[in-house]
This record gives structure tokens, sequence and C-alpha cells, in this order.
């Protein structure tokens, strides 16, 4: 078996942009290499290469399994045939080690990336062999056939099991928060200086408490926050000018944009590394950006938030499989929903679920009568099943105690 990878590259003679290609035996693919620079040359962002370099590589690791030559079906004019069309389909339909569905979305972009690459692929040969008229109509009549098959697989509905993750628990919750705490003397904390350790807990305690995405957490800037007066709160602009930012990957803002309101204490906190830890950054000045590296000023890669994560599950190796940017959205949704339980506590269950769901939709940046509060706060549904499932055992095992009473004494 070949050994594939994706590898970082930098060109010097282009500005030292750094893009990601496709890796074969520690080598670098000539014909991905090339197609990545066609697509740069066309205009396309790093980040967006990346995407087509990792379609290419399961393209790749597909074709292996199946015993297909794919340079020299292309270079031969032998298309795919519908039912190779049908397998790669479904190859592209899950992950690699788990086996877990993937996201349709990522389905969409395997199955468009692969395409791409194999029309890049078959008109490089096509325009150099030399044939006479008829072999070029035969050749292309084939390439048309085997385009209409990716088509069909391209538009054929992709629903797979969405499989819900779910926030910290509470006691991973409090240890989180003690984990990140900043103070110079706190050995849980994994990170070494100070301007870092701020920093880091600025971006979790957004994430965790704002119930940001990452990349809307990334593209906060100086001037999203309002941290004087009566009321403070930051905004998520929907539409942001991210053409220019100064990394290889740009981060999006996927959901509606909104205002997160602060409490005085998380405020004080923000302005605390605004006004006195953020300036301590080697070239702070050169972005409005909140959150800037500690290597050249600018602001955090894509990558950061998760790898910064990464050091603290590395030290803290409870939270393996527990633990990622998103993670901590879901437990903010799961930290609201059960506030919301409690605010409307003495409402009908109707009657709760109508006056939770509109909250829920505007926290998250979700359109009107979304499912993904409930998808959002399943940690905290699950919480609420365990326990009226031991509060049903308990009387079952004790029938003088009142299933009510069992459960007044876990609130």
């Amino acid at each position: 078996m070949s050994d594939y990878a994706l590898t970082t590259v930098q060109f010097e003679k282009l500005g030292g942009i750094k893009l990601k290609l496709v890796m074969v035996n520690q080598q670098i693919d000539l014909f991905a290499g090339a197609y990545a620079m066609q697509r740069f040359e066309n205009g396309l962002r790093a980040n967006s290469i990346r995407v087509d370099q990792t379609a290419v590589l399961n393209l790749y690791r597909f074709c292996e399994l199946n015993d297909i030559n794919l340079i020299q079906r292309i270079a031969d004019q032998n298309p795919f045939k519908i039912g190779e069309i049908e397998a790669l389909s479904s190859f592209c339909g899950y992950t690699r080690h788990t086996g877990d569905p993937v996201d349709p979305g990522w389905y969409a972009a395997r199955m468009r990336g692969a395409k791409a690459f194999i029309n890049y692929l078959w008109l490089f040969y096509q325009d150099r062999c030399k044939r006479d008229l008829e072999s070029l109509q035969t050749s292309q009549i084939l390439y048309e056939r085997m385009i209409t098959g990716f088509r069909t697989y391209a538009k054929a509905p992709f629903k797979p099991y969405r499989k819900d993750k779910v926030g910290l628990s509470p006691e991973l919750q409090a240890k989180f928060i003690a984990i990140i705490d900043p103070a110079d003397g706190n050995d849980l904390n994994p990170w070494k200086t100070s301007k870092v350790r701020w920093r880091n807990y600025i971006l979790l305690i957004l994430l965790m408490l704002g119930g940001n995405r990452k990349g809307e957490t990334l593209l906060l800037k100086l001037n999203h926050f309002q941290l004087t007066g009566r009321r403070k709160y930051y905004d998520i602009l929907k539409v942001v000018d991210v053409v220019n930012y100064p990394r290889m990957e740009a981060p999006s803002v996927k959901t509606y944009g909104r205002q997160i309101d602060l409490h005085d204490d998380l405020a004080e906190l923000i302005e605390h590394y605004i006004t006195n830890v953020r300036k301590q950054f080697v070239g702070w000045q050169k972005t409005s950006y909140l959150l800037v590296s500690y290597r050249d000023g600018l602001p955090l890669s894509l990558q950061t938030p998760n790898a910064i994560l990464n050091e603290l599950i590395k030290k803290h190796p409870d939270f393996q499989g527990l633990l990622s940017p998103h993670r901590l959205r879901n437990t903010f949704h799961d930290l609201l929903n059960i506030a919301l339980d409690r605010k409307f506590k003495n409402q009908s269950a109707l009657n709760r679920m109508t006056l939770k769901s509109p909250i829920q939709e505007a926290a998250g940046g979700w359109a009107r009568n979304s499912r993904m509060p409930e998808r959002y706060a399943k940690g905290s549904i699950q919480t609420k099943v365990a326990e009226m499932q031991v509060a049903i055992q308990q009387q079952a095992i004790n029938p003088d105690v009142w299933i009510e009473d069992v459960m007044d004494n876990q609130q």
C-alpha cells in the first residue's frame, strides 16, 4: 500500500504562500501539485486548494483499494464506468478511520473535487494525444458519459445519520474552567507564559460562554467590543471582509450575525486582556483582531484553537475525544438549555418549548424554526433522561418515595 498524506509546501517565489499538497510515498505528487498550481493561478485561496487536494487524496486512496491505475486510465482516455463512480460515491460517504458517515457538505466536496481533478487530467492528456477527428469525437463522447455519471451521484440525496456531539459534563466543565485559569500559580494550566495563558483563556471562555463558532471568534476585532457603559456586549458580524486575512486559511461566519451580552466580570477580564496583555505580543499593532499570535502579532490561524486544546488534552488526557472548539459551543447550548428550563419551569412543556426556541435560535445565530437547538443541547437532554431513569429506578425499588421527591432532590 502506498503512503498518502497532505504536506505543507511554502513557495518563496510566490510571496511565501503555503499550500497543502498531496504527498505519495514521501514525495510530492506531480499531477496533484500541477493541479494545485493551476488552481492557485486561477485565483483560488489556499484553504480552497487544501479542500481540492484532500479530495484528490481521497480519490487516490479509492483507486488503490480498487486496483485502478488512475493516471494510466486517463492517459488511455478510458473513462470511469458508472459502477466505479457508484463505488467512489460510497467511498466518499464515510470516514476512513471510524467508518462514520460524513457530513453531506463534505461528501459533496469529495465528489466535486474528484470530478474536477479527473476533468483536469482528461483534458491534459486529450490535448497531448495525436488523434484524428474520429478519435477525438469518441474521446469526447466517453468523457461526457463519465461526467454524466458524476452529475448523477452529485445530485443524489445524501442523508447520513447525524451523530450529535454533546458538550462537556458538569464535572469536566468545572475542571476545564480550573485548568484555563490564567493565574501564574495555576499548575493545571499547560501554557507557559502569562500572556499566552491570558490569550488562550479569553479565546476559550468566549467559545464556551459566548457560544461562538471558532471562525467567528478568530474574526473578532477590537471595535466589535463595547466594554464600558450600562450594557456590555460584542458583535459577531455576518458580512466580514476576510479577503485579506493574513493566514493560509481564512475563518468564516456560518451563522447569522448577532450581539453577545457580557456580564460585568467577563467584560472586565476581556478589557484587562486588551489593555494590558495584548500589547505584550510582539507586533500587536499590525492588526485590530482581538486574538494575536505570539510569533508575529498577526491574527491566529484557523488551526490554532484546535492546537491549543490539543496541548490541554495532552496534559489532561481525561478530555481525550471530548474536547474541541465545537464541543465548547455545544457546552454553551447545554448551559443555555438548562438555564431556560429553570426560567420557564412553571410553564407547560409545550409553552416552555415555544418560549425557549426563539432564544436558543438567536443565541446560536440560526434561522427561525431551526432544529439546531435540539441537536446542540443534546448533552443537557441526555442528563435529564439520566435523572429521570434514576428516579424511576429508585421509585420502583422503594415505592414509598414519590418520583417528584426524587427529582427535587436531584435539583
